[in-house]
């Protein structure tokens, strides 16, 4: 037998719709660091916008962009320049997806998920 719950407020309801507005927006999910420093895996949880400055704080990620840097996520090891570590992590490791909401295709990039819209979609 199903119940309901009456004294469901507009309240409860704004709080519903953010929580399924920072599910579907990887820039406000939570995420676990995988970074490995001295033989350590981090495991401490930040938002996307915390992340930079954990990196650089708490794993010494500073210098110039195009500096060579070697990604420490746990079995990773990639070589890149520094600049392109933080979209590595997002699209590589963190899983970072942008959901098209009308046919529901995946991008890792939200200006290819606009491209897309635009392209595919602007007729509708």
């Amino acid at each position: 037998m199903a119940s309901y719950n009456y004294n469901f407020s507009a309240e409860d309801a704004a709080k519903l719709c953010e929580l399924a507005r920072i599910k579907n927006n990887p820039q406000h999910r939570p995420y676990v660091c995988l970074w490995v420093t001295n033989g350590v895996v981090c495991n401490l949880h930040f938002q996307a916008s915390e992340f930079p400055d954990h990196l650089r704080s708490a794993h010494g990620v500073v210098g110039a962009d195009k500096a060579s840097l070697t990604c420490c996520w746990v079995n990773c090891f990639t070589e890149m320049p520094k600049e392109s570590v933080m979209r590595h992590i997002n699209e590589k490791h963190l899983e970072w997806r942008y959901t098209c909401p009308t046919c529901n295709e995946q991008f890792t990039r939200t200006y290819t998920m606009q491209n897309h819209i635009a392209r595919k979609h602007s007729g509708n």
